[in-house]
């Protein structure tokens, strides 16, 4: 996938989207094309290309529509992850997001971590394409780290998603795991093949600590 159009497709997953999916928004942004899936070729995959090259962060606002009522809405890149928040305190919401596109299989994924609400606890939520096992939950594999287990909630036209409360030890892992290091979301598809996509944590800790700071 071309620069230009990696940042376009990441900034349509726009604050909420994999988030607010589960808890009952709207996604506006299909992971898959009409293809089918295809089994993953091999476990380790190469890190998706990064949005952005600059070191520090590039924060573009994003209107959502026309009139002073709008909401405003900033995406700031850090890595491979970027801070989508939409909305003026104190209602402001804010999620980190990772997406990762295998065009040549047609397949899609964006990892998001924030809060529905500013009390509510921090979630994980893994945005799948269709087309798969529910029953077996999404792991995310990361070398030398127990992997974490995110069991489905919900699907629908767009994917499948799910999500895990992340306790502050998960977080803290998450956070010590070297930027080059490359992990990868596992499920199985419907016939129970084997999928993989690649994911990446570079930028991951920024990312987490803008995403703190914009949420206090």
């Amino acid at each position: 996938m071309r620069m230009r159009d990696m940042r376009a497709y990441r900034r349509r997953l726009a604050i909420g989207l994999p988030l607010m999916a589960v808890a009952g928004g709207i996604v506006l942004w299909p992971l898959v094309g009409p293809a089918a899936q295809t089994p993953a070729r091999a476990p380790a995959a190469a890190p998706p290309t990064p949005a952005a090259t600059s070191p520090a962060p590039a924060v573009t606002p994003v209107t959502a529509g026309q009139g002073a009522e709008a909401p405003e809405r900033t995406s700031a890149q850090f890595g491979d992850w970027s801070v989508n928040c939409a909305g003026r305190a104190p209602t402001r919401a804010c999620e980190m997001v990772m997406a990762v596109r295998d065009q040549g299989r047609q397949l899609g994924a964006a990892l998001a971590m924030g809060r529905v609400a500013r009390e509510a606890p921090l979630r994980l939520v893994a945005q799948l394409p269709v087309n798969i096992r529910v029953s077996q939950p999404v792991r995310l594999v990361m070398e030398g780290a127990e992997p974490l287990a995110l069991p489905f909630q919900t699907c629908n036209r767009l994917g499948c998603f799910a999500e895990i409360e992340l306790r502050e030890d998960a977080v803290r892992r998450l956070r010590a795991l070297p930027a080059e290091q490359a992990g990868r979301l596992e499920w199985r598809d419907a016939a129970g093949q084997e999928m993989a996509l690649p994911a990446s944590f570079r930028g991951f800790a920024a990312a987490a600590d803008a995403l703190a700071r914009e949420t206090r």
